[in-house]
């Protein structure tokens, strides 16, 4: 009798802890998120920006998924940033991202607007920050149709690719996957991934920048479709501004040679209409 009571008190209490592990797990899914201070769009305005996104370049991004905007940044400005960067290059060496290497090779430095009242950054970067998180309420102030209820985050990612072969291999910004492919721990761990609506990238390399490393972009994003495997590559000349919906648009990053290539993104997340 002793036996058969000790043998239950032990199966209650392994059933007890690991119904408490599962639910910890599923708690901690549940709750990872970079979006947990993200700001409305209206928050996240930055009127020079006004001057920058027109009507026309929304329609174009309804119509084609992408919308390339050129000369985004003053020479000054873009002179600027470009040395704001540089000066971070210590820190992203010891930076890096959660990707398996043979997927993606460049450093990465997550940069905040709040950045600027602790002196971490240049005004020029954190200027280029603002843009970024500036474009949802331009999108919302011209009705776009594809996406909407946006939430901006508070960073942006800086991204370094070395002269080196460095590369990012095809892939979408939004994980389209259902919880049954993903797996329930998985699919809530990827929440922001999966709310991402628009990509805004903006490159910080020379305004003459003939070092390679383009962006190439397939407006079809289903695999195999013969009318996207070529692609269209974008030169990531300084100041250039492109947006580009995250759900349809795959995209690669080819390597570039001679020079650092540099990159701030914003992911804006919101829902699909």
């Amino acid at each position: 009798m002793n036996k058969l009571l000790a043998s239950v008190s032990f199966d209650r209490t392994a059933l007890t802890l690991v119904a408490a592990a599962c639910a910890a797990t599923i708690s901690e899914a549940y709750t990872r998120t970079s979006l947990s201070d993200a700001q409305t769009a209206t928050a996240a305005r930055y009127p020079p920006l006004s001057s920058i996104i027109t009507e026309e370049h929304v329609r174009e991004l309804e119509r084609n998924g992408l919308v390339v905007i050129h000369n985004v940044l003053s020479v000054a400005t873009l002179q600027n940033a470009r040395e704001n960067v540089e000066k971070l290059s210590d820190a992203m060496e010891t930076t890096n991202h959660c990707n398996d290497n043979d997927v993606r090779q460049d450093q990465i430095l997550s940069i905040r607007e709040s950045d600027e009242e602790h002196g971490l950054h240049g005004d020029a970067l954190i200027h280029c920050v603002k843009l970024l998180r500036g474009i949802p309420f331009l999108l919302s102030r011209f009705d776009y149709t594809t996406s909407h209820s946006f939430a901006v985050p508070q960073q942006c990612q800086l991204a370094r690719y070395k002269p080196d072969g460095s590369i990012y291999v095809r892939h979408l910004d939004r994980c389209n996957l259902s919880m049954y492919d993903m797996g329930l721990v998985e699919f809530l761990r990827a929440s922001d991934y999966r709310e991402r609506v628009v990509t805004a990238i903006l490159y910080l390399n020379k305004s003459d920048w003939d070092s390679g490393g383009e962006l190439r972009v397939y407006t079809h994003h289903e695999q195999g479709d013969e009318r996207d495997e070529k692609g269209i590559d974008i030169m990531p000349t300084g100041g250039k501004l492109i947006l580009f919906d995250s759900s349809k648009v795959e995209h690669q990053v080819l390597a570039s040679r001679g020079d650092d290539r540099y990159a701030l993104t914003c992911w804006i997340n919101g829902t699909l209409a």
